[in-house]
């Protein structure tokens, strides 16, 4: 090796330590990685939306919206699956019990199909009576729901995997893939065959079909093909549950506000109105979900937190914090400029922009939350379930008692959000503290 290849050779490995110094864990290469792909996907599907919104008519654009939202809130729950699924396959790398996943893994795809097969033929023998409900002329629409559901499903497992193993580029690439497929078959179908929902539908499946291949792939790659199993592994389905209950509990947190607002209010300008800011609002949170999902497999513990994950809590919070605190920043001295990007509202009125501007103020807790959550549940403490169950009743009881303007009904989410804020602090603090006198007493 001659003195210049010698002399490259040492600023190439100086420049790796310092970024190893810099980002020990590789938290913000991580959060890149899953902030870059699902922001790319999520720019791909709003061309798909703006495609539909285009060639199809309001009927057809109607069918089509309320069959992408029945499937988005069925599938929204399924992510508590693949929370269980990175969890244990974290835990079971760190134990060197790989075997245990594939175990893992064919235990919930066997309940998963035990569960999709027969509601698949269910809907299929209720199709007309199920079209009748939704005003559809034909059953078509609601069978390729129950398509699209029965092969979207299956995905949560093989990227909770993925997601344990920090294989996060094969995790969310197939995501970026299948969003690509669906805008171009959708493009195609409607721009060619016909403008019709159902072509939205088939490109949806498409999509979809796409997504999980390529994440059974990836896994099927992944995957130790050998490695040390238990005689009977441990059971998942108290996990699930917690985990269900508690992204359940946030979901309500962060969606049921336009949901009682559209309830209590009748006035389509109020409702209205509040949607939009809530939409803006809820855009905080969104920033900083690709952080805690780069966060929660390297945190993943029997209950006990280590120096090391404590470390990557507090730097997963603060660049969180950076995040909400400069979107909130913007929305709060130029709320006219998102208002403008999404709504084209040239002109907004005093009341729009101040309703921005507190329903941003409201929400921004609910992104630190989110981060805490995602440690809890790493962590296996399930006692997080409690104070964000006790915030969702907090939220609807105290909307049904003071609604009698959307201040009221503002004041009322930023009440609820600081406070989950705070038993969630509180929460991972007693946890640490007992953490801390348990390997006192074990010393």
């Amino acid at each position: 090796m001659d003195r210049h290849e010698k002399m490259t050779s040492d600023k190439d490995t100086a420049h790796v330590f310092r970024w190893q110094a810099v980002d020990p864990d590789r938290l913000f290469r991580h959060s890149l990685i899953v902030f870059f792909f699902t922001h790319a996907a999520s720019a791909v599907n709003l061309v798909f939306q703006i495609i539909m919104g285009w060639k199809l008519s309001v009927a057809e654009f109607g069918i089509l919206s309320s069959m992408l939202n029945l499937i988005m809130m069925i599938a929204t729950p399924m992510a508590a699956i693949q929370n269980t699924l990175a969890h244990f396959t974290g835990n079971f790398i760190k134990e060197g019990k790989t075997g245990n996943i594939r175990i893992l893994t064919r235990q919930w795809t066997i309940r998963i199909l035990l569960v999709s097969i027969p509601l698949l033929i269910l809907l299929v023998v209720l199709r007309d009576p199920l079209s009748s409900f939704f005003h559809l002329a034909s059953p078509w629409p609601l069978l390729l729901v129950g398509i699209a559901l029965f092969i979207l499903v299956l995905s949560p497992v093989f990227s909770g995997v993925l997601q344990g193993m920090q294989a996060f580029t094969l995790m969310v690439f197939p995501g970026l893939a299948g969003s690509i497929v669906r805008l171009a078959l959708g493009g195609i179908l409607v721009f060619i065959v016909a403008p019709k929902a159902f072509a939205g539908l088939s490109a949806q499946v498409a999509g979809i079909l796409c997504f999980t291949a390529l994440v059974y792939f990836f896994y099927r790659r992944r995957i130790p093909q050998s490695g040390q199993t238990d005689a009977a592994p441990e059971r998942s389905d108290k996990y699930f549950w917690a985990s269900l209950a508690a992204l359940f509990s946030f979901s309500i947190l962060m969606n049921m506000d336009v949901v009682m607002v559209k309830h209590y209010f009748s006035d389509p300008a109020d409702y209205g109105n509040y949607a939009r800011a809530s939409k803006i609002a809820g855009t905080l949170v969104f920033l900083i979900q690709p952080i805690a999902g780069a966060m929660f497999p390297k945190v993943v513990s029997r209950g006990n937190s280590t120096h090391e994950q404590k470390f990557t809590l507090f730097r997963s919070l603060g660049l969180s914090g950076l995040i909400i605190g400069g979107a909130v920043l913007l929305c709060t001295l130029f709320p006219q400029i998102p208002l403008l990007i999404l709504y084209r509202d040239h002109a907004p009125t005093a009341d729009m922009i101040m309703l921005v501007r507190l329903v941003c103020w409201a929400m921004a807790p609910l992104g630190l939350v989110f981060i805490l959550m995602n440690f809890e549940l790493a962590q296996h403490r399930l006692a997080c379930v409690i104070p964000l169950a006790l915030c969702a009743v907090a939220f609807v009881g105290g909307v049904a008692l003071f609604h009698n303007s959307l201040w009221q009904v503002v004041s009322v989410f930023l009440v609820v959000s600081l406070l989950s804020l705070i038993l969630m602090i509180g929460i991972i603090t007693l946890n640490s503290r007992g953490n801390a006198s348990y390997e006192y007493k074990k010393d």
